[in-house]
């Protein structure tokens, strides 16, 4: 899938991929083939140069209803940028499945577009969706056709072989994303899958990131289990797997797999800083950032370290019981750096710090409830929608309506149950009203709202969570969903005027118009976002986060994002059962660009984390970065074990001079590909710093030395 994975998923593929290829065979691929996927993300251009591949092949695009793609031999520009030379046919009779029979191979012929420009073009023959290769009969045809009178000339070769032969100049230029106009149930079917793939990507990242830190103290480094775990997620990142469109039997191997994949994430995680005692013989408890910017302090603690807390200047830490019985810790002003940790401290014997001006608080308010903060006021009423969203230091309303507003649609595709939403579902649906709202946390570090809801044989329930001195208004979701063919989805209409949306993606984000004005823009009614889509205007804007859900929507000035389908094919029991998910309103002011959006996108997928160590440092911090605005894709040991990788993209699409300060020091480093190869571009070290110099959308792979001396 070339969807939905992070851009550091697609990163590996690569890296694995491109490795058993050397391992097996002395070389690289330089060709990319894939025929069946179901888009393609903008990114995907940068990623392939980068790991040296210079040709792509998909098929998939001839299956679009609503526009023609228009080219077949082309190449294809990505969101840096870099191109790569694409290729697609259209054979009229068994797509990429090629028969060799004359409907197909003058049907090919006839439809390829790009003959003015190369007297050639690929057929594929053979059963390849469910294996099987070419037959004897198929076989037999191409002796017998291969040079009949009236036909296309035919002969055998390899894709790489095919692709050298290509013109290099005067071929057209597609930029952007590939769009497939079809199969946008894809996005949505299966959440749980998506969920747990979500969790892998960010727990993965967290893990190598934290044991690279402890590996730099002398601590093992697990590459084989690390290694492992990558592949066994992204396995399940296959096209038919990722998107929902398997039978019944793979996720329930392929559940298990991923849950196996966080867990031993997580304990690696958790087990790269637990080592030594606090200076009291208590266990240390530190509080780890695996971004690559500072954030407040913000953990949520069960009951075994539900104590009073104090920072390692012994000033008491703000608490706050849960309604679970947890503790939060949080204030926003003690920053956690970036890659790196904070020790808290026990302070049995005091009381819980409440030193916080202005508090959160809840309160109930004709019939509804009001959430409150020195940033914004959330009015919640009885039907469980938002009614008003205020931000009180903009001065302005974030609403143009009713916000989160549930909705059950009827979900039944002319053809393809678990792959398509078809176009006008709108026209079908009911809103699902609340039961009842009750306020399950007063304050004054959170305050937390619930909504419950039944409609047909499922539940809902939705907890409004705000966060003292945070802009994000957080939407945790539990469904017991027990429905078939029906699209649940949440609305927020916003009270900004904007005819584009900016979606994340792998490694950046890209724009879509939000109107409906020609066919292609009108095709676009489901799209793909990662972590965010957001709609800005000069001056303020509003972005939609989540932590696992993939389709959404912008029409005018309103927000969607799927949550749940219920196909009856190829699985029937698709989405039955319990999900749990959150989803974020983040009104800001500025753009997204200015308002930091893809750094707290990211906090929300990926929060502070306590851990019990020791032997460390009070604080600590890898790198500090300044200047041009960069983002985390990861932080590991080389694949060779000889040096650090760490690797950053622009996320915003802007250009200048990064600074990275690395305050351990720095040997030496090189800026290298993909593939971690030795002998890049040697960067210049001074005093543990380096200065790059990044281009819009630009993903850097930095191979170094981290020390002094």
């Amino acid at each position: 899938d070339c969807q939905t994975p992070s851009g550091e998923s697609i990163v590996r593929q690569l890296l694995y991929g491109q490795g058993y290829f050397e391992d097996r065979f002395g070389r690289r691929s330089k060709v990319a083939w894939l025929p069946d996927t179901f888009g393609f993300s903008p990114a995907v251009p940068q990623l392939l140069r980068g790991a040296g591949i210079e040709g792509f092949f998909t098929y998939k695009l001839n299956w679009s209803e609503a526009n023609r793609f228009p080219h077949d031999l082309y190449e294809w520009e990505g969101l840096d940028g870099s191109t790569v030379l694409a290729h697609s046919f259209d054979n009229p009779g068994q797509d990429y499945n090629g028969n060799v029979r004359p409907l197909d191979l003058l049907g090919t012929w006839k439809n390829f577009e790009g003959k003015r420009r190369h007297p050639e073009t690929l057929f594929s023959f053979g059963w390849g969706d469910g294996g099987g290769g070419p037959t004897e009969e198929m076989l037999e045809n191409y002796s017998r056709l291969k040079r009949f009178p009236a036909m296309p000339r035919l002969r055998m070769a390899t894709v790489e072989g095919f692709f050298e032969g290509l013109p290099k100049a005067g071929l057209p230029r597609w930029t952007g994303e590939l769009y497939l106009e079809l199969h946008r149930g894809t996005l949505t079917t299966q959440a749980k899958v998506k969920k747990l793939n979500r969790e892998a990507e960010h727990r993965l990242l967290e893990a190598e990131a934290l044991l690279t830190l402890a590996s730099l103290r002398g601590v093992a480094y697990p590459a084989e289990e690390l290694e492992g775990a990558w592949k066994a997620l992204l396995l399940n990142q296959f096209h038919d797997i990722l998107p929902g469109t398997s039978i019944r039997e793979v996720y329930e191997v392929t559940h298990g797999e991923l849950e196996g994949v966080v867990q031993t994430a997580e304990g690696l995680r958790d087990g790269a800083l637990a080592a030594g005692e606090d200076r009291d013989g208590a266990p240390a408890l530190l509080a780890a950032n695996a971004s690559l910017h500072p954030r407040p302090l913000t953990v949520l603690l069960d009951g075994e370290d539900a104590r009073s807390l104090a920072d390692a200047d012994e000033r008491a830490l703000p608490v706050q019981e849960t309604e679970g019985g947890a503790l939060l810790v949080h204030d926003p002003r003690r920053l956690v750096p970036g890659l790196g940790w904070t020790v808290l401290r026990g302070a049995e014997g005091r009381p819980a710090s409440t030193d916080v001006a202005p508090d959160v608080r809840a309160e109930e308010v004709g019939g509804g409830v009001v959430i409150e903060s020195g940033l914004l006021r959330v009015e919640v009423g009885a039907d469980g929608t938002l009614h008003r969203v205020f931000d009180r230091e903009a001065e302005r309303e974030v609403l143009a309506g009713r916000a989160n507003a549930l909705w059950a649609y009827t979900d039944k595709p002319r053809n393809w149950e678990a792959w398509d939403v078809e176009e006008g579902y709108e026209g079908e649906g009911e809103e699902i009203p609340a039961d009842a709202v009750e306020i399950v946390e007063w304050g004054p570090l959170r305050a937390s709202v619930r909504v419950m809801r039944r409609w047909r044989g499922s539940s809902i329930s939705q907890t409004y969570r705000l966060l003292l001195g945070s802009r994000r208004l957080d939407v945790e979701t539990w469904v017991d969903w027990h429905e078939r063919r029906v699209l649940l989805r949440a609305l927020f209409p916003l009270n900004v005027r904007s005819h584009e949306a900016t979606s994340e993606t792998m490694f950046g984000a890209q724009r879509r118009p939000t109107h409906g004005n020609t066919g292609w823009d009108a095709a676009r009614f489901e799209v793909s976002a990662h972590r965010f889509c957001d709609l800005s205007e000069p001056g303020y804007g509003v972005a939609l986060m989540n932590d696992g859900k993939y389709g959404h929507s912008a029409k005018g000035n309103v927000l969607g994002i799927s949550m749940l389908r219920s196909p009856l094919y190829p699985d029937p029991l698709a989405d039955e059962g319990e999900h749990r998910f959150t989803y974020s309103l983040y009104p800001h002011p500025g753009d997204w660009t200015a308002a930091g959006v893809t750094r707290e996108a990211f906090a929300l997928n990926s929060p502070l984390v306590p851990v019990r160590g020791g032997g460390t440092p009070e604080e600590s911090s890898f790198v500090e970065a300044e200047g041009l605005e960069l983002a985390l894709a990861g932080l590991k040991r080389s694949e060779d074990g000889k040096a650090v990788v760490l690797r950053l993209y622009e996320p915003h699409g802007a250009r200048g001079l990064a600074h990275l300060r690395f305050p351990g020091g720095l040997k030496w480093a090189e800026k290298t590909n993909l593939m971690e190869d030795s002998g890049g571009t040697p960067v210049e070290v001074e005093s543990g710093r380096v200065e790059l110099e990044i281009e819009p959308f630009e993903v850097v792979t930095l191979r170094m030395e981290p020390g002094t001396g």
